[in-house]
């Protein structure tokens, strides 16, 4: 009998399977899969180096000194740049896209018209949120401020570009043909860092074995400024992340296979999940407030009432009768904005099938929110009319009329279902912003100041409103104004500096004081208030 041979023509033998056996360590090598190398276009590759640039020029011209006409100029660059490389890579624009990159470039020029450095400050992050949402927009073929705008700046400003600014470094080194660039700039920059400390004691020590190496020493060290270096290496290395970041906006945008496109669905169910608050729960919790207000209301209206009609009630002061209550008044705006906020997103049923009760909460703290609004505008601009104006007065009544518009909308939105909430809101904020920025409000105040309170005002009252910026200097050292600001410097008598200032009429000491301050950085001048008020002091 043959073992081996298989019963009735086949073998019954277990066969082994390869792929049914368990894996033992050091059995079979491991696979990984190669990481993709991503190849960039020419295209891509100067966008890389341009963004770098710009970048370097937004750490010189924004964050080191006093922006101007050198920041106007590079978020022109930037813009161009944008519409540059989307037209590049085959993107339209539409309508409203070709009108929102004409905003942008008008906010540009803030820069150039206004010696502010809080409007500077706000007009850079405008101009960096709605660049990156054109971008996205442009991009994702859509208009702008759609429903769910806050998912798009978050999602545009934030989730694409940094998911992908480590290709800044990959294009600059594919550029410049070198393999394994990220590897290859990290080991140079440690190159760097070990060869200062090593270098400056080799030196040291030749220096002092020999004379001659002293005398080339220090002649080299005599003809670069150390500190000037170190300066340079921090503006690059803060321009490093700046550049991966902005070329991370465009090169995230123009390749959607890599991102996750923004899923409306999902923003929907995102939205709901949010609803776990019985509505029942809502009323009970806002009744108390809206009963609150209507008593507030009653009994107080006589005192509010004489701020609509022009009049002071009786024991007050103006300033008492304008600060008492007013910032009390504005936090309680701020309230009712996030109680409005909430109802409307924690509520289970809101939305589309928002019940009549909800809507009615809505409305009525709305409604009070504004009446509460014209109170306090009321009782500010009363006290403007008296006392004059103020960063923190202008500020504060701006911030209260944008709200109170924004009020309005929600009021809209209660009764109209389809009302496009965020874009009204978006266009609202833009051209209240504008006001604000192309107003110049220094200028405001020192002419509003300088014209109709020049009763109260003080000489240190006239150099504090010098120091707000070159917007208020060039309008207070305007020639009309000369005889009054040397009236309150001889009135001053309690004045310390004016012992030390004997001999200047009140102008000259003013235009001294303000070119001392112009001449800390020849940056402060690179700006039209700037140009004309040196102009009007070197008269």
């Amino acid at each position: 009998m043959e073992f081996n041979k298989p019963i009735n023509g086949q073998d019954n033998a277990p066969q082994s399977d390869v792929n049914s056996l368990p894996l033992t360590l050091g059995t079979y090598p491991s696979v990984v899969a190669p990481k993709e190398k991503t190849v960039f276009t020419k295209s891509e590759k100067i966008l890389a180096l341009t963004t770098f640039v710009i970048a370097y020029g937004v750490v010189q011209f924004a964050l080191w000194n006093t922006s101007g006409f050198f920041t106007t100029g590079l978020c022109l660059l930037f813009i161009s740049v944008i519409i540059g490389y989307l037209k590049k890579t085959g993107h339209k624009f539409k309508a409203s896209h070709k009108l929102w990159s004409g905003i942008i470039i008008a906010f540009s020029t803030v820069f150039s018209i206004t010696a502010n450095d809080l409007i500077k400050t706000l007009d850079l992050v405008f101009l960096l949120i709605a660049s990156t949402h054109l971008v996205y927009c442009v991009c994702a073929e859509k208009e702008l401020f759609g429903r769910f705008s806050v998912f798009e700046f978050l999602k545009s400003s934030l989730k694409n570009p940094i998911s992908h600014s480590g290709k800044e470094f990959s294009a600059v080194g594919s550029s410049l043909n070198v393999k394994d660039s990220g590897a290859k700039i990290k080991a140079v920059i440690g190159g760097l860092i070990l060869a200062i400390p090593l270098t400056l004691i080799v030196g040291g020590l030749l220096m002092s074995a020999d004379k001659g190496v002293e005398t080339i020493l220090l002649r080299l060290t005599g003809t670069v400024d150390v500190d000037d270096f170190f300066t340079v290496i921090w503006k690059i290395v803060l321009a490093a992340p700046i550049a991966s970041y902005l070329f991370g906006v465009l090169y995230s945008h123009t390749h959607p296979e890599k991102i996750n496109a923004l899923d409306e669905e999902n923003c929907i169910s995102f939205i709901r999940k949010l609803r776990f608050i019985s509505n029942t729960v809502v009323y009970t919790s806002v009744t108390p407030i809206c009963l609150l207000y209507v008593l507030f209301f009653i009994s107080q209206a006589n005192y509010f009432l004489s701020a609509f009609l022009n009049k002071l009630p009786a024991d007050y002061s103006y300033a008492e009768y304008a600060r008492r209550g007013f910032f009390e008044l504005f936090a309680i705006e701020l309230i009712n904005a996030g109680v409005i906020f909430a109802i409307n997103f924690f509520s289970k049923k809101a939305g589309e099938e928002k019940p009549r009760a909800l809507r009615f909460y809505t409305v009525m703290i709305s409604v009070f929110t504004l009446l509460i609004t014209a109170t306090a505008i009321s009782k500010m601009v009363l006290y403007i009319q008296n006392y004059g104006l103020t960063q923190l007065r202008v500020y504060t009544t701006w911030f209260m009329v944008l709200t109170a518009l924004i009020f309005v909308y929600v009021i809209i939105r209660q009764f109209k279902a389809n009302f496009p909430f965020m874009r009204a809101a978006a266009m609202t904020f833009t051209l209240m912003f504008a006001l604000l920025c192309f107003s110049r409000p220094d200028a405001v105040i020192a002419r509003y100041n300088m014209e109709y309170c020049s009763e109260q005002l003080t000489f240190t009252d006239i150099k504090e409103m010098c120091d707000l910026s070159s917007d208020a200097s060039a309008v207070i050292t305007e020639d009309q104004y000369k005889s009054l600001i040397c009236s309150k410097y001889t009135e001053d008598k309690s004045n310390s500096e004016l012992s030390l200032n004997k001999g200047l009429t009140g102008d000259e000491y003013i235009c001294n004081r303000i070119s001392q301050k112009l001449d800390k950085s020849v940056y402060n001048y690179f700006n039209f208030s700037a140009l004309k008020l040196k102009r009007q002091i070197s008269q």
